[in-house]
């Protein structure tokens, strides 16, 4: 019978009302059921989640195909509380009395769930089930009503006609949902805490785009229109009939019944959808009037305090705004060095480095045309070296994971506020591959110069490696396959890019390695911006120069990212520490294991264990060396 939580709320009630001796401890083999039971809660929080792994229902504990994420209030104040009882019953455990592979899991719970239980204490914003929080309820990067289209389109499975029945089922909570986020947004503006000025605008602009879209033009329409006809051939409309003439055979029984659950779901999104639009709208509008332009949290209560939490949480570390300002400020003045020197011989010898990047950037050499024929050749162009590198990959990696990798166009309707390419995990199940998405709404942005590197990043090594092959792991407690540590996956696709450099990949290509140099520079400068921006009250156009002198960079790009870190505060410095930390581990290794050192091994050591917080990482590369020194080869 799985361990159950129930014991520790009794146990302690008790305690307070006759008293009594301190607990004994939970015996080990109640840690299984301990990690089991968060995975189901988390699970079964989240149907959303649940949908893109792919878990069984019994997985879950539920059913969860008719049902989406509860956004209320009152559900965000479950998540705070579900995080505050976990930290505290998973210190009812004794660890030294657990296996080595649970002492491993315990001691990622205990960093997940403590840096999880300080964002807690704040009662504004968002707070997910694994912990991680930001302080605005609708925004221009991960609002429901922008989620909820590609959610549905690409993740929600329609195999036959009773999934399409759930399908329709679950569109149908859309506009409650929406309606619970736009209600905790003007609850957290009225308390004093009003997204910046240009983020709603930013929403308000995204939230005109959907209802200005035809409903028979959504997402939510076209995607169940495709998976229909994949089921049952196309999906016609009546045809006209001449007066006299004698009625046309009607559509077979399948199609019929999938016509009437397509023209069920046009019009929940008429009569449904979009009035929950209009109401986003008309609440963002009315928000404008009590917004400030100032970008960083400090400006709200308690906003000093919410990011240093998030800093811990987003990072993993204990390290100060202070330390990582100054950290970022000397990388970006080593790579802004070594870009000098690459950009001089390439002839380009005026200027800042941030000036001859932009001449480089604008070079129509290096730029794809702004037709569907250069739109497709550059989807083309990531595809085939995702490809070339998966099939150089065996030397590097031990293990290669099995799930497959598709690179699209970001939707159209996240283009103006998507960045400029994001990754989407393959799910547990093997049913979904791994996504990587290309933002192409302005091509200009989107150059061969920094392309390869993107690749690397968001495909192969980067993300797709790291995601797909936790979720393989099928040794692993099933919260570990599911958990995502910023600090973590984002340091591991900066090293997937510093690693295509190790390797060679640039050596007949010095614009390409030029593309790679303004990328790590542009993960230095984040520490700076993002820093600069919530501790040191940068103001949005400070953060915005500062980024466009230092990199070169597209305007566009650069406003774009700027208004991203204001949103997620702490976000942006996972990627150069945690980069620099698994840099760190890896020559640790080289140091302690001389000639015995195998880089395959290594990475095995770093991927084969899910997202793991950097402290815990540290951990496992050093029982790695502690093993291979006594078991040398």
């Amino acid at each position: 019978m799985p361990y159950r939580f129930v014991t520790f709320a009794a146990l302690a009630l008790s305690c307070l009302v006759i008293g009594c001796a301190k607990p004994t401890p939970p015996a080990p083999s109640a840690f299984a059921g301990f990690m089991a039971d968060i995975a189901q809660e988390w699970a079964q929080d989240s149907p959303e989640r649940a949908t893109r792994l792919g878990l069984a229902r019994e997985l879950a504990g539920r059913d969860f195909t008719r049902n989406l994420d509860d956004r209320s209030a009152d559900a965000v104040a479950r998540r705070r509380n579900m995080a505050l009882r976990r930290a505290a019953q998973l210190r009812q455990f004794d660890r030294a009395s657990l296996s080595e592979d649970d002492q491993i899991s315990f001691d990622v719970l205990s960093e997940s769930l403590a840096g999880a239980a300080v964002g807690a204490r704040f009662a504004f914003g968002r707070f997910e089930q694994t912990g991680a929080f930001s302080p605005y309820a609708l925004n221009q990067l991960d609002s429901a009503f922008l989620t909820l289209p590609d959610f549905f389109d690409t993740r929600v499975p329609v195999r036959n006609l009773a999934e399409a029945r759930d399908y329709v089922l679950r569109l149908q909570r859309v506009a409650g949902v929406l309606d619970q986020e736009t209600a905790r947004a003007a609850e957290d503006a009225a308390s004093g805490r009003p997204a910046p000025l240009f983020v709603i605008d930013r929403t308000l602009a995204a939230a005109e785009r959907q209802f200005n879209t035809p409903p028979a033009e959504q997402a939510y329409v076209t995607g169940l229109r495709r998976k229909l006809e994949a089921i049952t051939g196309p999906i016609a409309p009546p045809a006209p009939q001449e007066p006299g003439q004698a009625p046309p055979p009607g559509p077979s029984a399948d199609v019929a019944r999938a016509q009437a659950l397509l023209a069920q779901a046009e019009s929940i999104v008429a009569t449904a959808i979009q009035p929950a639009h209009a109401r986003t709208i008309q609440t963002l509008r009315s928000l404008r009037a009590g917004a400030a332009g100032d970008a960083g949290i400090w400006r709200l209560p308690e906003g000093a305090a919410f990011y240093a939490a998030a800093l811990a949480q987003q990072t993993t570390t204990n390290l100060t705004p202070d330390q990582i300002h100054d950290q970022g400020a000397v990388r970006v003045a080593a790579l802004t060095q070594e870009l000098d020197g690459a950009l001089r011989v390439q002839g380009l010898t005026d200027g800042s480095v941030g000036q001859r990047l932009s001449i480089l950037s604008r070079d129509p050499r290096f730029l794809y045309p702004a037709t569907p024929e250069g739109r497709a050749q550059l989807i083309g162009d990531a595809q085939a070296r995702i490809s070339a590198m998966l099939s150089l990959a065996p030397k590097h990696f031990a293990v290669l994971p099995a799930a497959k990798l598709e690179v699209r166009a970001v939707p159209a309707l996240l283009e103006p506020s998507a960045s400029g390419a994001y990754y989407e995990a393959p799910s547990l199940d093997g049913a979904s591959p791994g996504i990587y998405y290309i933002n192409l709404r302005d091509m200009a942005q989107m150059t061969k110069i920094d392309l390869p590197t993107q690749d690397y990043h968001e495909g192969v090594p980067g993300h797709h490696f790291q995601v797909a092959l936790a979720r393989e792991q099928k040794t692993l407690p099933l919260f570990r396959r599911m958990l995502e540590i910023n600090a973590y996956g984002e340091g591991w696709a900066l090293y997937g890019e510093q690693l295509a450099d190790e390797i060679g990949l640039y050596e007949n290509d010095p614009i390409g390695r030029i593309g790679y140099l303004r990328w790590q520079l542009w993960r230095a400068a984040r520490l700076v911006v993002d820093t600069g921006l919530h501790a040191k009250k940068w103001s949005r156009e400070q953060a915005i120069n500062y980024l466009l002198e230092t990199t070169g960079d597209h305007p566009d790009v650069v406003i774009s990212e700027v208004e991203r870190y204001a949103v997620w505060p702490g976000q942006a410095c996972g990627y150069e520490l945690g980069r620099a930390e698994i840099v760190r581990l890896r020559e640790m290794a080289r140091r302690a294991l001389g000639p015995g050192f195998q880089m395959k091994n290594f990475h095995t050591v770093i991927l084969a264990n899910g997202d793991t917080p950097l402290p815990v990482l540290e951990t496992l590369v050093q029982l790695w060396i502690a093993r291979a020194e006594v078991n040398p080869r």
